[in-house]
């Protein structure tokens, strides 16, 4: 069974996905050292378990390696969501000798950058409630085995509300017509059936959906030789409403029959544009 590092910046919810997977039954160890991480990785073990490694570690970080049977989920959150829960918390921040809010928060992001960059898997908080945050960590660890082929993430999402942190690729959408400016189809959504049939009907749009689906199909292949397992691609227009939706919704019904695992979210797609 997998070995799985927990990590993230602090007011990400490490806490809160930790508590989740303790209480699933997953063996955990907070804070557990740099070095130790290729042993704790080599164990043999009948269930998933978790090491938490963070910036408490401060200068051991930069040892930090990837090793057989090992995968990181990194938790990470906007800069100004951090900065606030970091506020509201009583905890001590492991950089506060930086100063304190932002200052603290980017020394962080510095420190953390090798695990970061080992990371499998990226967790985007900002918008995420505990209860959602322990589901998603549950389902990653605790509900399944890292999966033989490649467990793919297709999401939406509009420009003007940022990009999403925890996308591997993002593809710009925004050279489709746009369904906002027809009266009739505004207040609708991607996943609506005429929605679909006016974007789909733009030649680009097809054009751009199939050229993503070869891209993915040639790509799955190679990621999983090189031992990668999670891949998120975010798709954007400018509110992440109509045109994402519609692509994300597509291309995992192209990539529904290949060796792929499929899992669509849209983030935006409630959200009132304000034009």
């Amino acid at each position: 069974m997998t070995a799985w590092v927990l990590t993230g910046l602090s007011g990400s919810g490490k806490a809160t996905a930790l508590s989740a997977l303790e209480r699933a039954g997953v063996e955990c160890v907070d804070n557990l050292p740099v070095d130790l991480i290729e042993a704790f990785a080599a164990l043999p073990r009948a269930h998933p378990a978790v090491a938490v490694v963070d910036a408490r570690q401060q200068e051991r970080l930069p040892t930090f390696a990837q090793f057989p049977g090992l995968q990181v989920v990194f938790l990470d959150a906007g800069d100004d969501v951090l900065v606030r829960r970091i506020a509201e918390s009583t905890r001590p921040h492991p950089c506060a000798a930086s100063g304190g809010g932002l200052a603290a928060v980017t020394t962080e992001r510095e420190m953390l950058a090798p695990l970061r960059a080992a990371a499998d898997v990226v967790i985007d908080t900002t918008e995420l409630d505990p209860s959602e945050l322990q589901q998603r960590v549950r389902e990653l660890v605790a509900d399944g085995a890292v999966p033989a082929g490649l467990a793919l993430t297709l999401s939406s999402f509009g420009f003007k509300f940022g990009l999403p942190l925890d996308a591997d690729w993002v593809v710009d959408a925004r050279m489709i017509r746009n369904p906002f400016w027809e009266p009739s189809l505004r207040p609708m959504t991607g996943l609506d059936p005429e929605v679909r049939g006016y974007v789909l009907e733009d030649p680009a749009a097809r054009e751009l959906l199939h050229r993503m689906r070869d891209l993915l199909r040639w790509s799955a292949g190679a990621y999983i030789d090189h031992g990668r397992h999670y891949v998120h691609v975010a798709i954007g227009c400018t509110g992440g409403r109509h045109r994402s939706v519609v692509l994300a919704e597509a291309l995992a019904t192209e990539l529904h029959n290949d060796a792929v695992t499929v899992a669509v979210r849209h983030r935006d797609v409630e959200k009132p544009d304000p034009r």
